[in-house]
């Protein structure tokens, strides 16, 4: 803010800055932005420090303004987003051979066929497709009996198999008591040969189920089916609003299922599935079958991760598959967690809890349908960077200040500065050290240091090769309290360094200074925390210890921030 006042109270920033009003710093001849609180980290469990947060760039940019850019140069060429997108993920499609390396079922068929049933011309199949049409065209489908649903479904059932060399041609996997009532199904084209299919468009859908452990293994107790739908928004509440526009999708299908054989673990920690949940369940998968092959035909694209178990669980065939453990998959073969992918590439948290605990099926399938929008339209950009350090910005600024084959002129070139860090010890050896390429590092231990006024003396300096291009200073405040409890001779230093910066410094330069409270507390109570709270250790650790460390955290997780700089005049000359 400009302020009137000539007369130098540069001595009442810091009190200005930890009273509430933070906005109203006097100060002379200096613009200084309004001081703001900034959350510096997440997480419960363990401290970050600023350098650990500010020093480093970031590995991965937001991407959806890269998204929305994309989106909107689409639309400016007069594109239909809708079949951009589309096309987009058909890209991105699973070829016949990574289905089968992945395990997905497949149809038995001769030769390398893709997209067709092979040879299977059960009697029943035409008719149990039509009968599916039909219910699907005017909504019955859900009215069906169970014994109806039971024989439609095996009219329909298919041979399937599974990966390369696996011998494996069944139609129901399980030989128990329950087998014979359980078949695979593919999806199909809708319509038949006196009523043909409409000209219905593609679509893009996104499924997650969950399952719980039975006598024959994983068995299905949840399925989430989403679908995108740029027009599901407006003021519908059904309508995620979370995501971007061109990202939206709508839950076509949210079911439990009862288990056919007895369950040995719900799984609840991971499939949010509990016994009182399927109690009154009376859905069958043969149930779920039919949904889905009333909503789902063979053109559609279906997004997932590690979708073959899904489609395993569901005993569903369906060849335009885009999964994202396999879109995503690391150069050497490493399939990466959903969760991970959601934290890092969408700064989303997933698989936090559905209801009290356990993964959330819709909120699976939403994150793994965003992920496979913003890689169609992105590219392979959107990824995961492997193997990759982030880059110091000391080190930055002194291999920028060292190119001489750049055609414009970087800021480190134009300044003609040298990098200066100033410091302790301990933060020199681990973020400053000659391998970052500081021209100069300078130890100080606290602010209490004589070498904390080298700070101001580095910016304001118009002797060659004693100005500062660049300065990074990271110093420890408030660590010695005097005779009364108090911090008054270090808060009188701390005043004395910021305004010797606010009233040296020169008008073309920025300063941002941030603080950040009880970070060696909150890194030192960590430290304990987790050696107490292993279980090989016979310390305990208190309920009020936790509430102490806790607070400590969260001091530190927050910091007060602000820039300093000169106002200029309107002629551009420095006030």
């Amino acid at each position: 803010n400009n302020h009137a006042n000539n007369n130098d109270n540069s001595g009442n920033i810091w009190n200005s800055l930890i009273s509430a009003q933070l906005n109203t710093i006097p100060v002379a001849k200096r613009t200084i932005g309004s001081a703001c609180k900034v959350k510096l980290f997440q997480g419960e469990k363990y401290p970050r420090s600023l350098s650990d947060i500010l020093m480093y760039l970031p590995q991965h940019q937001q991407s959806k303004q890269q998204n929305k850019g994309k989106i909107d140069e689409i639309e400016a060429n007069g594109l239909d987003r809708d079949e951009i997108l589309f096309n987009a993920l058909k890209a991105l499609r699973l070829t016949r051979k990574q289905l089968r390396s992945e395990g997905f079922p497949l149809i038995v068929a001769a030769g390398d066929v893709t997209d067709n049933v092979g040879g299977i011309k059960e009697i029943g199949m035409k008719t149990g497709r039509e009968a599916i049409s039909a219910m699907s065209s005017d909504q019955r489908i859900g009215l069906i009996s169970e014994e109806d649903a039971l024989k439609l479904v095996k009219d329909l059932a298919v041979n399937v198999e599974f990966g390369y060399g696996s011998g494996l041609s069944i139609n129901n996997e399980q030989s128990d008591e329950f087998g014979s009532l359980e078949y695979y199904v593919q999806t199909f084209r809708h319509g038949s040969d006196d009523m043909p299919s409409s000209s219905r468009k593609s679509k893009i859908y996104a499924m997650d189920c969950e399952m719980v452990k039975t006598i024959a293994g994983p068995e299905l107790a949840r399925v989430s089916l989403i679908e995108y739908s740029r027009s599901c928004c407006g003021d519908d509440d059904e309508c995620d609003e979370r995501v971007e526009a061109n990202e939206k999708s709508v839950v076509v299908l949210d079911e439990l299922v009862k288990p056919r054989r007895p369950v040995l673990d719900y799984l609840s920690e991971f499939s949010g599935v509990t016994p009182s949940m399927l109690e009154n369940v009376a859905t069958r998968i043969e149930d779920i079958q039919i949904k889905l092959l009333s909503l789902i035909e063979e053109n559609d694209i279906i997004v997932g991760h590690s979708l073959e178990n899904d489609l395993k669980a569901l005993r569903l065939v369906h060849n335009r598959i885009v999964d994202t453990s396999v879109v995503f998959r690391g150069s050497n073969g490493r399939k990466y967690s959903l969760r991970h992918l959601s934290n890092v590439l969408l700064q989303k948290q997933i698989q936090k809890g559905c209801g009290s605990s356990g993964h959330c099926s819709t909120e699976d399938a939403e994150a793994a349908l965003v992920l496979a929008l913003r890689r169609g339209i992105i590219g392979p950009s959107f990824q995961l960077k492997e193997n990759t350090k982030p880059q110091n910005v000391v080190s930055v600024f002194h291999k920028i200040n060292r190119n001489d084959n750049s055609k414009s002129l970087s800021f480190a070139q134009r300044n003609e500065g040298s990098c200066v860090c100033v410091g302790s010890n301990d933060w020199i050896s681990k973020y400053a050290n000659a391998t970052y390429g500081a021209h100069h590092v300078l130890s100080c231990e606290s602010i209490m240091d004589t070498m904390a006024m080298s700070v101001p003396s580095w910016i304001s300096s118009d002797k060659p090769g004693k100005r500062a291009g660049f300065l990074w200073a990271s110093m420890n405040c408030g660590e010695k309290k005097s005779a009364d409890g108090q911090w008054k001779n270090e808060i009188r230093r701390l005043n004395e360094v910021l305004g010797a910066l606010v009233n040296r410094s020169p008008f073309n330069t920025p300063i941002l200074v941030v603080f950040q409270r009880n970070y060696k507390k909150a890194l030192s109570l960590s430290q304990q925390r987790k050696a107490a709270l292993n279980v090989k250790s016979t310390c305990g650790w208190s309920a009020a210890q936790d509430n102490v460390w806790r607070q400590y955290l969260e001091d530190c997780r927050w910091c007060e921030a602000l820039w300093i700089g000169s106002s200029v005049n309107s002629n551009g000359a420095p006030a």
